[in-house]
């Protein structure tokens, strides 16, 4: 199934809420540099679609920023809920916000959990002129040694999962799909890039709140997670990697 049809498999799409202790604690914050580019939006009100346990709605809340958020399951909100962030639970294509309007829109890592044309529709009815919406998603990329290793344990044991740290396609090229509706225009895009430093246990974490990993089966993940956690273990017990957040931003026409 490709990135942009991911929506339809909603089982998959609604696989987090199990897991939304591991996700919350596992997960790491979006960078502080993007948090700060949205502040420079000067928002008066936020809508944060798929607001999972709060990540991104309390970074933006933390620069008082007003962020409500939008969530389809229960067991994610309720997270976010005890941050103090106001959720609703809906899906965002059939979400009423009745009178209500807002001037920034982010969804992180959760746009393409979204009907594209469905949400585009949405989108365009809740922003003013001049409004914006920023979808923005991390990645993390392992060094290429232990990543050798690891691409050798999926093939054998998960060969239906994306492995974990394996190199991302280039941003350079990607277009705005809001871009081509006539509602919206860009209004850039870029990449924000840092590190990390993970324990065993953080980086086996870390990969279990991946949706492909979670609906393995049990037999193949507990192989899969033990091989790995042998073979970062036998490198001294922790990873680096070279991670990013790309940020796709649009102007409400």
């Amino acid at each position: 199934m490709s990135f942009s049809t991911r929506h339809r498999d909603r089982e998959r799409a609604e696989s987090f809420g199990a897991g939304a202790g591991r996700y919350d604690r596992y997960r790491p914050d979006y960078p502080q540099e993007l948090i700060s580019d949205l502040q420079q939006l000067k928002p008066t009100s936020v809508l944060d679609v798929g607001c999972g346990t709060g990540k991104a709605a309390a970074a933006l809340s933390a620069r008082d920023l007003p962020t409500l958020g939008i969530e389809p399951d229960e067991r994610m909100a309720r997270l976010a809920q005890n941050k103090g962030i106001p959720v609703e639970i809906s899906n965002f294509e059939t979400w009423d916000p009745g009178t209500r309007r807002f001037d920034l829109i982010v969804s992180a890592d959760a746009w393409h959990w979204v009907d594209p044309e469905r949400g585009a529709r949405q989108a365009a009815n809740i922003l003013p002129s001049g409004g914006h919406i920023a979808r923005f998603w991390s990645f993390h990329v392992l060094e290429d040694s232990i990543l050798e290793e690891f691409v050798k344990i999926y093939n054998k044991y998960a060969p239906e999962a994306s492995v974990g740290g394996g190199r991302q396609k280039s941003t350079e090229s990607i277009s705005d799909p809001l871009v081509n509706n006539i509602d919206f225009a860009s209004a850039g895009q870029r990449t924000y890039r840092w590190e990390l430093t993970l324990s065993t246990e953080d980086w086996i974490g870390l990969i279990c709140t991946f949706s492909d990993h979670q609906r393995l089966a049990p037999h193949s993940r507990a192989a899969l997670l033990k091989c790995l956690r042998d073979v970062i273990e036998n490198l001294g017990g922790s990873v680096r990697t070279s991670s990013g957040t790309f940020v796709q931003i649009a102007r409400r026409l």
